[in-house]
């Protein structure tokens, strides 16, 4: 019930590229230039920062369930104003709105994170993706059969609909804790059947801060050290809150966030999602553009079941064999471009289709879904919802920009470049992978966190 907020999700994706196919119709009373239509296309994506940064702030103040309710009250008004939307102004302004809750994501990979046992995690993140996958199948399918209107006046009863079912939904035991609510935190860990596994990891941790101090005391008499820290403890005020944003343990995974960020959005998934039908308009792909959307939106959602399937292998590993998919994919894209340019039938036009299908898929593998996964798992407790809503900001403004600068893109600088520049960063991912992303599969939080620690200091005190 958390995740199938990002089925709605899934289908504002394949939904753009729906609306301004449809508009681009003779008979549609709403005729728009293409500088509007690239506006239409991308709004959502450079309101979503706002949206982040707020939905980081609630994350942290009301909880992970109660936000995602939140967000639904703009989602539910968007979808309102596109159903009655009868000028280029009214389907901006119902964009806009849209873009608020676009990026509430944050909140599913940090609830999945804060419930799951370390083993099991990947496996139940990968929820995310497919219902995003499936909410862009079901959207592609939808547009077969009926307007761009009757479609968002669906959408608006879904999102109503899976408002009231949250309720069922409780906290995150873990975030309930942070909040001193222990009672409520042990109601829940009963229900999800998580008692062991909270009081193995609270076990954990008790051992690791008890090797700490043994070790810290084991040069200084009793006496002394039970003094020192009594003193300490007495005249050391808490840090403030701003300082917690200078720690290693947090610049040092946003800089890391932040560079796969750049790798993926250079990786052009995104762009194939937006602008699907006018991507395989540039390439001459000879089939109905619709017909190969859906076969797109095919793809990711068996990506993900891919995705979900491989969650006992290594994250880094995946990473590696989607970034090299994917680029394989595209230089095939390219060649075949450059091989036949300006015949009027080339011959084997089923490569450029099974080409991009194969992008699709193995851009689900792990690029497309390990940056916004990572985010949730490498960042502490007490600044995760705030940083979780920073650096998907970055990436958010970083789609942004690669949607809204990609028209102009094909324009001047022609097919053939902009996709091989995608290849490019495709193999960019492939590095990122081998040489600085940290391995988080099968590891606890806490666990995670100890990689952004000096090695010195992770020996000094015995940590494993």
């Amino acid at each position: 019930m958390i995740c199938f907020t990002q089925f709605l999700i899934g289908c504002s994706y394949s939904f753009s590229s729906t609306l301004v196919a449809e508009l681009r119709e003779p008979t549609s009373t709403i005729h728009l230039t293409i500088e509007e239509e690239s506006w239409i296309t991308s709004i959502t994506i450079l309101i979503c920062p706002i949206g982040l940064l707020i939905i980081g702030m609630l994350t942290d103040k009301f909880g992970r369930r109660k936000t995602v309710q939140i967000v639904y009250i703009p989602m539910a008004l968007s979808w309102l104003i596109i159903t009655f939307a009868n000028s280029y102004t009214t389907i901006l302004i119902g964009k806009i709105i849209l873009g608020i809750p676009f990026g509430v994501s944050t909140c599913m990979f940090l609830y999945i994170s804060e419930i799951t046992p370390a083993n099991l995690r990947p496996l139940y993140i990968t929820l995310v993706t497919m219902t995003v996958g499936l909410g862009m199948m079901v959207e592609c399918i939808l547009a077969m059969f009926f307007s761009w209107q009757t479609i968002s006046g669906i959408m608006l009863v879904v999102s109503v609909a899976n408002f009231l079912t949250l309720f069922m939904v409780p906290e995150p035991p873990m975030w309930l804790r942070s909040k001193g609510r222990n009672a409520e935190a042990d109601e829940v860990d009963k229900w999800l059947d998580l008692a062991y596994v909270t009081h193995a990891t609270a076990t954990v941790v008790v051992e690791r801060h008890a090797a700490v101090a043994t070790t810290v005391d084991a040069d200084v008499p009793a006496a002394t050290a039970d003094v020192d820290r009594k003193t300490a403890t007495a005249a050391a005020p808490p840090p403030p809150y701003w300082s917690l944003f200078l720690r290693r343990n947090v610049w040092m995974p946003t800089a890391i966030t932040l560079t796969f960020f750049v790798c993926q959005q250079g990786s052009g998934v995104y762009v194939l999602l937006f602008y699907s039908m006018d991507v395989l308009r540039d390439c001459h792909v000879p089939w109905d553009s619709n017909t190969v959307s859906l076969f797109l939106s095919v793809a990711r959602l068996m990506g993900g079941v891919g995705f979900a399937a491989m969650h006992r292998v290594p994250r880094r590993k995946l990473v590696v064999v989607s970034g090299g998919c994917m680029a394989v994919s595209l230089l095939v894209v390219v060649a075949y471009m450059s091989a036949f340019a300006g015949v009027q039938d080339p011959p084997f036009a089923m490569t450029l289709i099974v080409a991009f299908i194969m992008f699709m898929f193995f851009a689900l593998l792990a690029i497309l879904p390990m940056p916004w996964i990572l985010c949730g798992e490498v960042f502490p407790m007490q600044v995760k919802g705030v940083m979780n809503g920073v650096v998907q900001t970055c990436g958010y403004v970083m789609w942004f920009m690669i949607c809204k600068i990609y028209p102009s893109m094909i324009s001047n600088l022609g097919v053939e470049i902009v996709w091989s520049i995608f290849a490019f960063f495709c193999l960019l991912n492939v590095l990122f992978a081998i040489f600085i992303m940290p391995e988080t599969k099968g590891k606890t939080l806490d666990e995670v966190l100890l990689y952004f620690e000096p090695q010195k200091q992770v020996e000094k005190f015995n940590i494993p």
